[in-house]
């Protein structure tokens, strides 16, 4: 019996020691938020490509993957190219082949120089930029059918990049 009142006592005194106590739990709890801007950056390597002497009705061209684009963007991205027509003494005309007149074709690293590098805006090159992987492409001049003069012709070709 004396057992019995000293486990019950002990029993009563451990369960009210137990209520007495605090209840610790966490009262704020911490949450990390990140975001990555949507941005578009570029760079193409070579920044100059010289054709050297051109024929009559020749169609010239790099050899495939001759210049490369490095997508830094944090964004998928679409590149377009164009450029800003011929310039030098007694300009050719920019466009088809012709009496001075000839333009140039692009096309994504496999040399079917399928677009047509528009004069004074843009089309579209290559469409699955994912970020950090790089654009490889080429360029071919279609000369003119006949040369007037023999002056040296330069236009300016801009590949820019938009988020896709």
């Amino acid at each position: 019996m004396k057992k019995k009142l000293l486990f019950s006592l002990v029993l009563a005194l451990v369960l009210t020691l137990s209520l007495a106590m605090p209840v610790l739990a966490e009262t704020s709890a911490e949450v990390t938020v990140t975001a990555t801007p949507s941005y578009i950056s570029i760079t193409n390597l070579p920044a100059s490509f010289d054709f050297a002497t051109v024929d009559e009705s020749g169609t010239p061209n790099t050899t495939t993957g001759w210049f490369t684009i490095t997508n830094d963007s944090t964004v998928n991205i679409t590149v377009s190219i164009g450029c800003n027509g011929w310039s030098g003494t007694s300009s050719w005309t920019y466009g088809a082949s012709g009496a001075d007149t000839g333009q140039l074709k692009a096309s994504d690293n496999d040399g079917a120089y399928d677009v047509v590098v528009p004069n004074g805006s843009t089309a579209e090159l290559h469409t699955t930029g994912a970020p950090g992987t790089n654009v490889s492409w080429e360029l071919q001049l279609d000369c003119p059918t006949t040369f007037s003069h023999g002056y040296e012709q330069t236009t300016t070709v801009t590949v820019s990049a938009a988020a896709s």
